[in-house]
């Protein structure tokens, strides 16, 4: 039976996102670092390229951020693009998040957005037009989509959401959907709702309501044409062992289909290996927790592996020679208060 095992450790500074992306077939790994020791959150976040050579990575580039909490890769005419959410500064929430642009060696500012305790970024496109939406997580600050248009992005269309922390996009039948994970809203508290919007041609139209606990994420997938939305519930203001819940499309609105017990989930990463669908989800919640593999048996996902993380904060997946790894992004070890640790990178191998 095949499992996951350690492969590279790499150094990070209180990563919180990490994405693969190649260019020019060189395959490179981006932490999004939130906090240093030192430096606290005024620290930089790393680029890791692959030396095809040793099979290792190694630092390529650093980039200028502030309390970095997500990075998020996308290309647009055949050019390459880096979004940082910058979320803190030591004293304001209020910062820019920067969109880099590949000059051909390294990623280079384009285009600072002023966001506030900014949480994510979601690239997507609509007939051919190219978007990116940003949540802001502070209380009264809405989510913002904009509009590539003329090598920048301006600003489309504001969503009324209150501590949403992640979105994503989606297609059904050539409908265009996107789902913000909400944490918090003052009626219903850490019991909120999470939203899905609609395109309606010209902009986004709320669709439906989902139950969710402090949500922090949420991902779309697909299985053999159904589509599934897997949301990170983190806490419920009492306990982090609650669980996180999967949605399925019925044809015309998301019904429950399964929970999964977790603890402080904070990422969830869909992936496919030999045919087969699996699940990774990153829980935060105290040291000893274990981040863990599911798999898709047909019916429900089952677990498939335990990883040991330190807090693992957000995970992601690649193809190479071959070969199938697993990128884990840990946040800090809770024994020494450290956050200058390795984030790990592992090897699908047969035991």
């Amino acid at each position: 039976m095949r499992r996951f095992q350690k492969y590279q450790d790499l150094p990070t500074t209180g990563a919180r996102a990490v994405e693969h992306f190649s260019i020019n077939e060189s395959l490179f790994l981006a932490f999004a670092n939130n906090e240093g020791d030192i430096e606290g959150h005024n620290t930089d976040s790393f680029i890791y390229k692959l030396n095809t050579s040793t099979g290792q990575f190694s630092l390529y580039q650093t980039i200028d951020t502030t309390g970095a909490w997500d990075i998020e890769y996308f290309t647009i005419a055949d050019k390459h693009f880096l979004a940082v959410a910058n979320r803190f500064n030591e004293t304001s929430n209020q910062l820019n998040s920067v969109i880099y642009r590949w000059n051909g060696h390294e990623f280079v500012t384009l285009q600072n957005i002023p966001t506030n305790s900014a949480t994510s970024f979601n690239f997507f496109e609509i007939l051919q037009e190219s978007f990116l939406a940003v949540t802001n997580s502070i209380k009264n600050s809405n989510s913002v989509i904009y509009k590539w248009k003329d090598n920048y992005f301006e600003f489309f269309q504001e969503i009324g959401t209150e501590e949403e922390h992640a979105s994503t996009t989606f297609v059904i039948k050539n409908e265009t959907f996107i789902v913000f994970a909400n944490l918090f809203n003052p009626q219903q508290g850490f019991a909120a709702h999470s939203n899905v919007f609609k395109w309606s041609g010209s902009s986004f139209v709320k669709l439906q309501s989902l139950q969710t606990y402090a949500a922090v994420d949420v991902k779309s997938f697909n299985i053999n044409g159904d589509s599934f939305l897997a949301f990170a519930n983190e806490h419920d203001s009492v306990t982090y062992s609650i669980d996180s819940f999967i949605y399925k499309w019925n044809g015309g609105k998301f019904v429950h289909f399964q929970s999964i017990p977790t603890r402080g989930a904070f990422k969830w990463h869909p992936f496919v290996m030999c045919g087969q669908t699996f699940l990774g989800v990153a829980n935060w919640w105290e040291n000893n927790t274990k981040s863990v593999i599911y798999r898709y048996s047909g019916e429900q996902f089952i677990q498939y592996q335990e990883i040991s993380t330190q807090r693992g904060d957000d995970l992601t997946s690649f193809e190479y020679n071959g070969n199938t790894y697993l990128v884990i992004a840990n946040y800090r070890n809770i024994d020494d208060l450290k956050f200058n640790i390795n984030s790990a990178l592992y090897k699908w191998i047969k035991n």
